[in-house]
């Protein structure tokens, strides 16, 4: 019966007679332990990013690697609530603990959210009860649609701005005519400062006016779903209070796994149009990709195999001198790399974003001692059989280094893939930005709302892990096999 490979992998350093010693138990118990404990050190951090992806700013900070409004209903209340309010809503329950001065605040108190929502939610445990408040709600949010939207106030969720204002406009071009300040794309465009100007205030210009019909369409859209309270509201709250206490209340009941389902995929429907929806963006990373790694499993393999088939005489000057390039950090090749690319005219050409990762110092020294570890006695006998150079290379050194070339392959993916500074360097036209470029975009362009930003680097990173997944049984063979042997 096949033995299971990891179990010849823990058992590769003990003798069969020893393997059921206590002494040999005991290593094997530490070794597992810690393969276990290196796993749950990967696992982890990426459980925080993935939880964050799908917080808000009210549960954003608490850095959980679970989202705990999947598992406590009072959570999810309170993150209904915070996704209408940007602080906490002091003038609608002034009865709320004194300390709940900021989302952060309340998140961390999870004994009195629990106590709050029991409070705000029990009344409507009566059928009649929630019905008639049901009603009301419903009648407070069609007479807010007859409020003029100056007069109220609205905590607009940054994530629809890009998409309500490009319905309007259609192109930035066009925007850019209609406003003063010149924008380069719809995900540059806020309203903070419109926010915050008192209700009854109005100010001139396309922009605030663009504002005013973002809180009426709040309103629209929330009848024309069926909800009964928007994030516009009438102003000022304290004179809404019970109204709108109710409202909250009724939403939830009503809508509230929907709404609480929709505001964790809003991250990553907003990620998906910044990166997938700029352009060439997605084409650029595919072709860049492709390019790389079949330049890297061409060059790489040819070099090594000249170095270690033919004998050189300069051999070992030759990989000394290719082992130096790798003593000094991307940093320091990188201003001699972008005046050598912009002398040869390849600026903003994928020749740019190509040509420095054609060959490997690293791969090709790894690839030469996986060749010259190769009987060769295989060689003579290809000989005697009339084969040529290429022959021998493609039918006998590939085959037999395929673990190898997985690992190159890896690493010139990765690289491809992930490498934003020398794109953004070489490349200053956005029709040949990767996604990495876009990706450091998006963290600048939206640093405040981090939990967005925690989106991106989980979709930017699917493709990694399942590169890794799809390659690793290969790579373990590359790794484990010859110390087997």
């Amino acid at each position: 019966m096949k033995k299971n490979f990891w179990y010849n992998i823990g058992m590769a350093v003990i003798l069969p007679s020893e393997r059921t010693t206590f002494k040999a138990r005991v290593f094997l118990a530490l070794v597992y332990s810690a393969l276990v404990l290196g796993a749950v050190t990967m696992v982890y951090p990426f459980a925080v990013m993935l939880s964050a992806s799908l917080s808000s700013s009210y549960d954003y900070s608490r850095h959980s690697p679970v989202v705990i409004g999947f598992f406590d209903r009072s959570d999810r209340f309170m993150r209904a609530i915070a996704t209408r309010f940007a602080t906490f809503p002091r003038e609608v329950y002034p009865d709320a603990p004194a300390s709940w001065t900021g989302w952060p605040q309340v998140a961390k108190d999870r004994a009195g959210v629990a106590a709050f929502a029991a409070r705000e939610l029990a009344p409507y445990a009566d059928a009649d009860f929630r019905a008639t408040h049901r009603a009301a709600a419903r009648t407070f949010l069609r007479a807010l649609a007859d409020v003029p939207a100056r007069d109220t106030v609205c905590r607009y969720d940054a994530r629809d701005v890009a998409r309500f204002v490009e319905a309007k406009y259609g192109t930035v071009e066009r925007l850019n005519e209609a406003w003063p300040v010149p924008y380069r794309s719809f995900f540059d465009i806020s309203f903070s400062a419109e926010s915050k100007l008192p209700p009854g205030r109005v100010q001139p210009g396309e922009k605030f006016a663009t504002w005013l019909e973002l809180k009426s369409q709040y309103v629209t859209d929330a009848l024309a779903r069926g909800d009964y309270v928007s994030r516009t509201l009438p102003a000022p709250l304290a004179d809404h209070a019970a109204e709108i206490r109710n409202a909250l209340a009724v939403q939830f009941l009503e809508h509230g796994w929907r709404d609480f389902l929709e505001s964790c995929a809003a991250n990553y429907r907003l990620v998906g149009d910044y990166l997938f929806l700029r352009g060439r963006a997605f084409a650029n990373t595919i072709l860049l990709v492709i390019l790389s790694v079949l330049a890297s499993l061409t060059v790489n393999p040819l070099a090594a195999y000249a170095l270690s088939r033919f004998r050189l005489a300069a051999t070992e000057r030759i990989i000394l001198f290719l082992l130096a390039t790798m003593a000094f950090p991307a940093a320091v090749t990188a201003i001699p790399g972008f005046l050598l690319i912009r002398d040869l005219g390849l600026l903003n050409t994928f020749a740019a974003l190509v040509l420095p990762t054609v060959a490997s110092g690293m791969s090709i020294f790894i690839l030469k001692g996986f060749f010259d570890a190769l009987p060769r006695e295989l060689y003579e006998a290809a000989a005697i059989d009339g084969a040529g150079e290429w022959t021998v290379f493609r039918r006998i050194t590939l085959p037999m280094t395929t673990p190898i070339l997985a690992v190159n392959a890896l690493n010139a993916f990765i690289h491809a893939y992930s490498s934003w500074e020398w794109a953004f360097l070489v490349c200053q036209k956005e029709s040949h930005w990767t996604l990495a470029v876009w990706m450091y975009q998006m963290s600048q362009t939206m640093a405040h709302q981090p939990w967005c930003v925690m989106a991106g680097f989980v979709v930017v990173s699917l493709p990694t892990a399942a590169v890794f997944l799809l390659c690793q049984k290969i790579i373990l063979r590359g790794v484990v096999l010859p110390s087997m042997k």
